[in-house]
């Protein structure tokens, strides 16, 4: 009796000082944060509008349009309308999701029309969003691609993940209390976690200089490819680690050691065709839009990037 009234004793003494500690910094308003904080988005979770026909997206760099479909998911064609077909998601940023080119010259339906030309019965799935990093590629996964019966996913990002911002893309959903989120990191909603992990530099909630961090810092990144991997696992299909190739692969390099490492680690199939396209680049093959947009693919990249990608599902033994 006397031990348990000492161990009610003691846990009414902690209900206490965390509770008493969290309404103080509450009152405090701390952790402190920017008034007018400057995001990469407005949103930490968006989508491409669905149901979209032909609809003109204007290329800044270029000056010029061009027309993008979508189905009832806001993914670009090519669309899943073949039940029974082995389904491969590309998931991605704009270079997945073909920022400047056509629909069928996405680097997603090249590769399914490369695939299918050589026997193989699969459908690709184009899950490339604009300006996605692996922090909203979990949020698709949930939203949309879980209930898709998707085989073999293709976690394409690298490009946004590697970008320096003011704030990164976990630091945003804090300061702006994103409901979903903080569902799934309900101990982001406690005063008290938050001091620590600002502390700890693990959440940056007043940005020090602009360009200070990456949108997805190392730790976070490989936390969101294990968090992603067993999210399509559990819904019994398969990941491979891709990185997306750019003309000049520069700032994204750390990532991509992180990408290669992790998938060596785990046994996870992993591509990175960079050096392959670049040494195509300096022998005088227009595969980007440069000098304008050195970033993203023109219609011939695409489709030297999914010949790449269809080579390597073959060879490894990917697609049935």
């Amino acid at each position: 009796m006397k031990h348990a009234k000492r161990l009610g004793f003691s846990l009414l003494v902690l209900v206490l000082f965390f509770g008493g500690t969290e309404v103080l910094l509450r009152v405090l308003g701390l952790p402190t944060q920017d008034e007018r904080p400057v995001f990469e988005h407005n949103k930490v979770y968006w989508q491409v509008e669905d149901n979209l026909v032909d609809e003109p997206m204007t290329h800044k760099e270029l000056g010029v349009s061009f027309p993008v479909s979508t189905d009832d998911h806001g993914f670009r064609p090519p669309h899943h309308d073949s039940p029974g077909s082995f389904r491969i998601a590309a998931m991605g940023c704009s270079t997945t999701f073909g920022w400047g080119v056509a629909d069928s010259e996405t680097y997603p339906a090249q590769l399914q029309a490369i695939l299918r030309e050589r026997g193989h019965d699969v459908q690709v799935i184009n899950a490339g969003q604009p300006g996605y990093t692996s922090f909203q590629g979990l949020w698709l996964w949930d939203q949309e691609l879980a209930d898709m019966d998707i085989d073999l996913a293709l976690a394409g990002f690298v490009v946004q993940d590697a970008r320096e911002v003011a704030y990164s893309d976990k630091s945003q959903a804090v300061m702006q209390g994103e409901a979903d989120f903080l569902k799934s990191n309900v101990l982001y909603k406690w005063r008290l976690y938050q001091v620590l992990q600002t502390s700890l530099g693990a959440v940056q909630t007043r940005a020090k200089e602009h360009g200070n961090t990456r949108r997805v810092p190392g730790a976070d990144y490989l936390e969101n490819l294990r968090a992603l991997r067993a999210k399509v696992q559990a819904g019994g299909g398969e990941i491979a680690h891709f990185g997306y190739p750019l003309e000049v692969a520069g700032y994204t390099e750390e990532h991509r050691r992180l990408l290669r490492l992790e998938a060596q680690d785990k046994g996870i199939p992993h591509l990175d065709p960079s050096e392959t396209i670049a040494q195509r680049v300096r022998a005088g093959e227009r595969l980007y839009f440069a000098p304008q947009d050195p970033g993203h693919a023109n219609a011939a990249g695409n489709r030297a990037i999914a010949e790449l990608v269809a080579d390597w599902l073959i060879q490894e033994g990917l697609v049935p």
